[in-house]
């Protein structure tokens, strides 16, 4: 497995491993009509895939915590400017990949990657999501706070809101 920074040639496999895990997580709950613009947003500061075998077989990115939902729940938690926090965001494994620890690894590179800039990575998950919940909880994750974010005038997520592990905790 290669793990290494997301580029450009990337968008297409990126692209395909989002809709798979659609198809099989319903993540993200609501699909949007510009799936590029989610998975390489303009406020994306970072982000890495994997490989297995030349295919993209994971995701994780770091995005801008002054433009997130939930730098208010992250401020209030920590204290910390925006600048101090990174949001952890698109953290995809392909449903044929799993159960191998990928999941795990790309968490802890992106968390790991944030302390050395000096930051606190927070995150928000679906407050069903129960496979995620365990794996945020097990690396040490915080839960703390829910949050509902509105994606229309009918429909909102209701979210959990996370905080990584301290970054005196290593």
């Amino acid at each position: 497995m290669l793990i290494r920074e997301k580029t450009e040639s990337d968008t297409d496999s990126c692209v395909a491993l989002l809709l798979a895990v659609h198809r099989v997580d319903g993540y993200p709950r609501f699909l949007p009509a510009k799936v590029l613009d989610f998975i390489s947003p303009g406020y994306e500061s970072s982000s890495w895939v994997a490989e297995k075998d030349g295919e993209v077989v994971g995701h994780v990115a770091l995005h801008v915590a002054a433009v997130d939902p939930t730098l208010l729940a992250a401020q209030r938690a920590t204290g910390l400017p925006p600048e101090g926090l990174a949001v952890l965001a698109r953290l995809l494994v392909a449903p044929n990949a799993r159960r191998a620890g990928l999941g795990r690894e790309l968490l802890d590179l992106a968390t790991s990657h944030a302390r050395s800039r000096g930051q606190r990575a927070v995150l928000d998950v679906v407050q069903s999501a129960h496979a995620p919940i365990a794996l945020y909880e097990a690396a040490g994750w915080t839960r703390i706070e829910p949050l509902r974010l509105k994606v229309s005038e009918m429909t909102a997520l209701d979210l959990w809101v996370y905080l990584s592990p301290d970054m005196d905790a290593g």
